[in-house]
């Protein structure tokens, strides 16, 4: 299998875990193509009859799109008013709970935003800076381009840095403290598909950009800043930027689709994830932990 094509496939198959398991994680959402059909609730107090019929709904569509299990929270005003796993977690069948962690994916992203604009507030950051403020080494293949490029941009997907630049360590196993370093010199050779500022483009680039950005400016490891500055002051347990703590509390086993059907136990999934920096598609946290966030 070629480079090229091995990204388009491994693409396809995160894509297929991030909706069945990252998302589901997060809220009740419809995977069907047709009309949206959730149950409709009111403002006032939930009852045990609401929740029943929220489990109902989300099993049929579990078992209509082949689901193999998923967190529940849901957050009403300021509380958290009921929580619920479905489904099993792994190949040995085990059920998942509000406790399960799953793997995030690209939804990480936001713990980078956020901890960007913490530091922002704080006046160790400008949006409107350069990167090379903040790392002065930072340079991509034009070095006119990369002087340009502001933090701003980078939150915005606006830097101009191509997508298939942000993919270039989806082989890599690289867990040291020095992988997001390693990568972000990587983009030294990149080029920019537009001049930074003019055109949205997703790339994970401009999130691992951001989080050596974090960890330069806040003295910490990427990691433990998020740590400490989201996961302990929302109470967000259960919640991990480190893979081996994550797998210790249970993390549940990812899935590939083959043809119709989901394939329990494919630990590549989860090592194939962890292969990103944790700024911009590896962390992990369970049902619960979502709906302090």
């Amino acid at each position: 299998m070629n480079k090229a094509l091995f990204f388009i496939v491994q693409s396809l198959l995160v894509t297929a875990l991030v909706l069945v398991y990252s998302l589901a994680s997060l809220a009740p959402v419809a995977l069907a193509n047709a009309p949206f059909t959730y149950p409709e609730l009111t403002d006032s107090e939930l009852t045990d009859s609401d929740f029943t019929r929220i489990a109902t709904y989300i099993e049929a569509e579990m078992k209509a799109h082949r689901i193999p299990g998923l967190a529940l929270a849901i957050v009403q005003g300021d509380r958290i008013v009921h929580l619920h796993g479905f489904g099993v977690a792994n190949p040995k069948g085990e059920a998942v709970t509000w406790e399960t962690p799953f793997i995030l994916g690209s939804v990480s992203k936001s713990f980078t935003g956020m901890a960007v604009m913490q530091l922002v507030d704080a006046g160790k950051i400008e949006l409107d800076a350069p990167v090379q403020r903040y790392l002065p080494w930072f340079h991509v293949a034009d070095e006119a381009a990369s002087a340009a490029i502001t933090v701003r941009h980078l939150l915005n997907q606006t830097s101009g840095i191509a997508e298939a630049a942000g993919l270039n360590n989806a082989t890599s196993q690289d867990i040291s403290d020095g992988a997001l370093e390693a990568q972000v010199r990587g983009f030294s050779t990149a080029r920019l598909n537009h001049p930074a500022g003019e055109v949205f483009e997703y790339s994970n680039a401009n999130y691992d950009i951001l989080g050596l950005i974090v960890q330069t400016v806040s003295g910490q490891t990427y990691g433990s800043y998020i740590q400490e500055h989201i996961f302990l002051p929302l109470e967000m347990t259960n919640a991990f930027t480190s893979e081996t703590e994550a797998m210790a509390q249970g993390l549940a086993t990812g899935h590939r689709f083959w043809f119709v059907a989901p394939l329990l136990g494919r630990q590549d999934l989860v090592d194939w994830c962890a292969a990103f920096p944790q700024s911009d598609g590896w962390a992990a946290f369970s049902g619960r932990a979502s709906s302090h966030f």
